[in-house]
C-alpha cells in the first residue's frame, strides 16, 4: 500500500534550501540531492526503505529517520496507519533535533 504523504513547511523549506546551495556548488548537484531525495520518499511510501528510531527523542509519534545516500541529510519523519509525516530534511552534523518542536 502507498501512504498519502504529508511534509512541513519548514521541511520543504529545508530541503529548497539545501538544493540551491548544492546546486551553487556545482551545476546538477541540487538536482541530484532532489532525485535522492524523490527516491527515498517513494521507498519509504511504499514500506520498501528500512528506517531508525531518532535516538534521545521522546514523543508520543514514533519519530524515524532514514539516512540518504550521498549527502550528509536524513530525512525525519514519523508514520501513521495511512500517512507518512516528513517533519524535517535534517543535515548530519549541524543543529541535532532542531526540529523537536514541530507539529503537523
Amino acid at each position: 500500500m502507498i501512504k498519502t504523504l504529508r511534509t512541513h513547511r519548514l521541511a520543504e523549506k529545508e530541503l529548497n534550501e539545501a538544493a540551491r546551495w548544492y546546486e551553487a556548488q556545482q551545476l546538477g548537484l541540487g538536482v541530484s540531492l532532489l532525485n535522492v531525495v524523490d527516491n527515498a520518499i517513494a521507498r519509504l511510501r511504499s514500506g520498501r526503505l528500512p528506517s531508525s528510531p531518532v535516538p534521545g527523542v521522546k514523543t508520543t509519534e514514533d519519530v524515524r529517520r532514514v539516512l540518504l545516500k550521498r549527502f550528509p541529510y536524513s530525512i525525519v519523519f514519523y508514520e501513521r496507519a495511512d500517512e507518512i509525516v516528513i517533519i524535517a530534511f535534517a543535515h548530519s552534523s549541524r543543529r541535532p533535533g532542531f526540529w523537536r518542536s514541530r507539529e503537523v
